[in-house]
């Protein structure tokens, strides 16, 4: 069962094993408790018997914001409550459109004739055919965590690679 209809839950292949829970807040600039409520509640309708696979961010490595602090949460329900799951940490996805995501910001800038600001930092920028790869991976029963990293690249890579229409 595929839970959600975004970006993720739209390439993920159904399977009745296994309970893809893609429904949660994606944008991690949300302030708006209210989607933060709706998706700790939908996730509370889902059976504990079930093999669960939520989809968090790795930001909640290195960021202390609202939406890693609800990715913390909901990690810690699921590993509190589940008798099996799968809890998926990626970054930055090449194929979502939504945008709010940093690729998507760079490249309406840059098709505005902005050059976006270089930060010096680094994000993992994840391809559909790795992201896919690792889920076809994901066997029930068990209690998993992965870090589904990609390629490290500085922002000014980011910039580059856009430009030259590789991402």
């Amino acid at each position: 069962m595929i839970i959600g209809n975004g970006s993720i839950a739209k390439i993920l292949e159904d399977r009745d094993d296994i309970v893809f829970f893609a429904s949660g807040v994606s944008n991690s600039s949300c302030i708006d408790e209210k989607e933060y409520k709706r998706e700790f509640n939908l996730l509370k309708t889902i059976s504990i018997d079930n093999h669960i696979v939520y989809f968090s961010n790795l930001g909640i490595y290195y960021k202390q914001d609202r939406y890693t602090q609800h990715k913390q949460e909901i990690e810690e329900y699921i590993r509190d409550n589940y008798k099996s799951y799968t809890i998926v940490r990626i970054e930055v996805c090449e194929w979502v459109k939504t945008p709010n995501t940093i690729l998507n910001v760079f490249k309406h800038q840059l098709a505005r004739g902005i050059e976006p600001k270089i930060q010096d930092t680094t994000r993992y920028v994840l391809s559909l055919n790795e992201f896919l790869y690792w889920i076809k991976m994901i066997q029930p029963g068990v209690k998993n965590e992965m870090n589904i990293l990609g390629r490290k690249l500085n922002i000014a890579q980011i910039v580059d690679e856009i430009k030259q229409g590789k991402i």
